[in-house]
């Protein structure tokens, strides 16, 4: 199975954020925790390797590539089963009016894409894009 056919969740989302601001989430293990795991310990840069917590999953992960202010990639993996590795890639665009624009994307590769897929990954990625919306209203009421 080549890269390109493994089984891929895509999320896209316009938020009432700048570019600056958004970068600031997903470019720190901080920005991490108020949206995307429950605990992060790595360092957002290329190479890196680190781990996340979510719902008492430990996952390691490894910082692929960053694109200062656009990209970030990395791999992460259950820590007892390096085989439920995934890619995921954050991107962001810029909109007009000072807001912005998150594209996710998360590939599922080997052996166990299909438990992967099937297991409330989807879901998981809607419940995560719920609390950055929320993060987001939440500072815009506190400005």
């Amino acid at each position: 199975m080549s890269l390109t056919d493994d089984p891929t969740i895509e999320r896209t989302t316009d938020l009432d954020i700048n570019v600056d601001d958004l970068w600031a989430l997903i470019s720190t293990a901080t920005g991490w925790t108020s949206w995307l795991v429950d605990e992060a310990d790595v360092d957002i840069a290329p190479g890196a390797v680190g781990s996340a917590v979510e719902d008492g999953l430990v996952r390691q992960v490894r910082i692929d590539s960053v694109t200062e202010g656009r990209r970030i990639a990395f791999s992460w993996w259950n820590r007892d089963d390096p085989s439920s590795a995934s890619y995921v890639q954050l991107d962001i665009v810029e909109l007009p009016d000072d807001h912005s624009q998150l594209h996710i994307s998360e590939q599922f590769r080997g052996s166990s894409a299909t438990t992967c897929m099937s297991s409330g990954t989807a879901v998981s990625w809607d419940v995560r894009l719920v609390s950055l919306w929320l993060l987001i209203a939440q500072s815009a009421v506190m400005a």
